[in-house]
């Protein structure tokens, strides 16, 4: 019998977000960006590298509200060191930067849908998942991951899409902005307890949207172990009983063990294995289509190995 060719996966990764400048002290620094930048350049050729894009203000008035643009740009024309919306450093290049993070992940988006590749993995920041539709905070600056969903479903007019979102933290905004959507299926694996101080498991959707949200909060210093029990009893049928024809990952890698900022302890292979198991729910039912999006992650070294795991586990078909 014939071995199963790999799904084929793009990478987008490019020096431009490094002039995010943060300052040499800041967790989410260019430092980190580098560090894996570096480790994704070591990656086969069998690797589609891909191109990104600008966003437009149209793209981003996807998921916020006209307001929020106007005040990020104008904090960063008069060379603002923090959005005045909350704790996110700004330089004047990152406004620009932000809105090529955004469009590098419709970029790939577009790339999937039209069938070029089966998944890409969007090394982008400042990263996305804390921003609401009126609010930067937590190091986010535009919701790359809420634009996408939403250019999924208005401009390629899908039904249902599901975002699965891995990270230390709870994706606050993703989750506000999709709270009363019934289209939009948000899960978050997160410690409990921590920043922002939400994603509490009572939560589940308001209005049309009630049910489509999962919020699992996990132990200090559980591991992947746990993660994974919960991942099997919990996240796989609530994807299969929603029957997403898109899977969009926020990918934080601050989970990882020994991360500055969490205390979770994943390993590598933890990534490796909840990656697998998004390969098997969108080979089920999204013709195999994710795309996945960097967000936290600041051991550089952590979280350069973790995402390696991450991207190779996405060729794997199950």
């Amino acid at each position: 019998m014939s071995r199963r060719k790999p799904r084929r996966v793009g990478i987008h990764f490019d020096a431009c977000y490094e002039r995010h400048d943060t300052g040499p002290w800041h967790p989410e620094s260019p430092a980190r960006y580098r560090a894996l930048s570096a480790a994704l350049e070591d990656l086969p050729d069998t690797f589609v590298k891909v191109p990104g894009r600008k966003a437009t203000p149209e793209d981003i008035l996807l998921a916020h509200a006209p307001w929020y643009l106007d005040i990020v740009r104008q904090d960063v024309e008069n060379f603002a060191d923090q959005l005045r919306t909350g704790d996110t450093v700004i330089c004047p290049e990152s406004y620009d930067v932000a809105l090529e993070a955004s469009g590098a992940v419709l970029q790939a988006v577009d790339f999937v849908m039209r069938g070029e590749l089966a998944a890409v993995f969007c090394a982008v920041r400042p990263p996305g998942h804390h921003a609401t539709a009126e609010r930067g905070m937590g190091f986010c600056i535009f919701n790359h991951v809420a634009i996408a969903a939403r250019h999924l479903l208005l401009r390629h007019h899908l039904g249902r899409v599901a975002i699965v979102d891995w990270d230390v933290h709870h994706g606050n905004g993703t989750e506000e902005i999709f709270r009363e959507d019934p289209q939009v299926l948000y899960i978050s694996l997160h410690e409990a307890g921590i920043y922002p101080f939400t994603g509490i498991a009572e939560e589940r959707g308001r209005g049309a949207g009630e049910g489509t949200t999962l919020h699992l909060p996990l132990p200090k210093n559980s591991g992947g172990p746990e993660a994974l029990r919960v991942w099997d009893e919990q996240v796989t049928p609530t994807l299969d009983a929603f029957q997403p024809e898109f899977l969009l990952i926020s990918a934080g890698f601050d989970a990882r063990e020994n991360d500055p900022v969490g205390d979770l302890r994943w390993t590598d292979e933890t990534f490796a294995e909840m990656t697998r198991r998004c390969v098997s729910t969108a080979q089920k039912w999204c013709r195999g289509r994710i795309v996945s999006v960097l967000e936290g992650g600041y051991s550089p070294e952590g979280l350069a190995s973790a995402a390696v795991s991450h991207v190779k586990a996405l060729t794997e078909i199950p």
